[in-house]
Parts: C-alpha cells; structure tokens; sequence
C-alpha cells in the first residue's frame, strides 16, 4: 500500500511551494567564443554535435519521459530524456496549481492543456530533448521528478547521426535534429536539443513521497527474495522426505 501511495504522489506537482529565484529568471543562450564540432559514437551511430549557443535553464519540471525504457529506435538511448519546463511568471504565478491547468507528454512533445481563462505564458514553456553522453550524468538526471526545479546547463546543438552498424528494423540510416533557437517558437522544431554538460536540483519536490516509494520498492524486492528462498527451502525438504519414504 505503501508503496502504491508513495508512486503516485511522488510527481506531485501542485504540492510545489516555494520557487527558487533562479527558476524566476529567463534562459540564459549565449554566444559561443568557440565552436568545435563535437563527436562520438554510441549503439552503432557516429554522431556530429554543431553547437549554436551556450545555454543555461533553470525552470520547474512539470513533465519527465524517458525514452529509452520501452524503445525500438537505438538512437533514443542518447537522447533518453526529454524535461518540460516552466519558469518565470508561470511560476511566480503558482499557475501550475490550478486544477484546470494539465501537462502531457508524448511522441518527443510536450502540451499544456487548460479551461477557461488563464493567464498562461506560452513562452516560459519549453520542452527539452536532452543529448547525455556521461553515464554519471545520466543517472543522475534520471533522477529528477515532476516538481523539481533545477538547472541544466550545456550547449544548443544540431544533431547528425549516421548508422555505421548493424541497424535495426527501424533505425534510420540518417538521424538529423534541429535545435530550437527561440523560446517563441511552437509546434514541431521547437524544441530545444540541448547537449548537457551538468546539471543540478535546485529545489526538490514531495521528498518524503520519493524516499518512500525507493525504500518500499527495496523493502518488496526482499520480500520477495525472501518468499523465493523459503519457497526453494521448502521444495527441497519436501524432495528429501520423499527420498527417506522411498528408501524405508
């Protein structure tokens, strides 16, 4: 039971209260001084990383999908993680509290759904493709929540990617992802690819919810590595009472 409540309200949203002030402020997208082409191969691509600008984000995170858990693509290994985000008067404004003010998440989109009269900012929104190449940082931004605020900090970067292995049925031979420049943009291409470079929690949401959920999840896992054991012990007590009767 413990376990059941703690997964579903460790996304809490609405439980957020206090906003951190770097959340307050705009994106941060800079010039580069210098522009090197960054490459890499990963699950049979070569890829070639052209950045644009620097970038620095710090929002609220009102949606997280990983991609790379039920996939049929390999390149989604590398872009696993895609974050939707709000900052300044969307949250100064607490409007992510409002019942009527929904986020989903789907298919590399990111949608916010409300009814009625709101004062929404559409441009202190963005959905963020997240391009990890450092394992530690992988897991560490795997371990952000809805609720969280934090900071990701890196470079906007086009993508190419070419298959140099043996493919799947649906890899494509080419991958091309083009980053988003603008946080006025909408629909498709607007999203950011941002290639991560650190990132960090500035404010975590529905702690306890979370610590709950990981120490039931631990707790279920003995118990049934436990019930297994017992289960063992007691066929093989059952298998040398049979051979005793046999033998007698």
């Amino acid at each position: 039971m413990t376990l059941g409540i703690a997964f579903f309200t460790r996304n809490n949203l609405r439980s957020v209260q206090e906003i951190a002030p770097e959340v307050l402020k705009q994106p941060l997208q800079s010039q580069l001084i210098r522009s090197k082409i960054i490459r890499f191969t990963r699950n049979d691509y070569a890829y070639e990383l052209t950045p644009v600008y620097a970038y620095d984000i710090s929002g609220l995170i009102t949606s997280k999908l990983n991609y790379s858990i039920f996939t049929i693509y390999k390149s989604e290994k590398i872009f696993s993680v895609d974050l939707c985000l709000i900052w300044g008067s969307n949250a100064a404004s607490r409007i992510f509290k409002d019942q009527g003010v929904n986020f989903s998440q789907d298919c590399r989109f990111c949608w916010v759904h409300w009814c009625g009269k709101k004062e929404f900012n559409l441009q202190e929104f963005s959905n963020n493709h997240l391009l990890i190449v450092d394992p530690a940082l992988e897991k560490k931004i795997r371990g952000f929540h809805e609720g969280d605020q934090v900071r990701i900090w890196g470079k906007l970067v086009n993508v190419k990617g070419k298959l140099f292995g043996r493919g799947g049925r649906y890899d494509p031979p080419e991958i091309i992802w083009k980053t988003s420049v603008s946080r006025s943009d909408s629909g498709a291409g607007a999203c950011e690819v941002i290639y991560v470079e650190d990132a960090e929690v500035l404010k975590r949401a529905n702690t306890l919810s979370c610590d709950l959920f990981i120490w039931s999840a631990y707790g279920l896992c003995l118990w049934l590595l436990f019930n297994f054991l017992n289960f063992i012990r007691e066929i093989i007590e059952i298998s040398k009472g049979e051979t005793t009767e046999r033998k007698l």
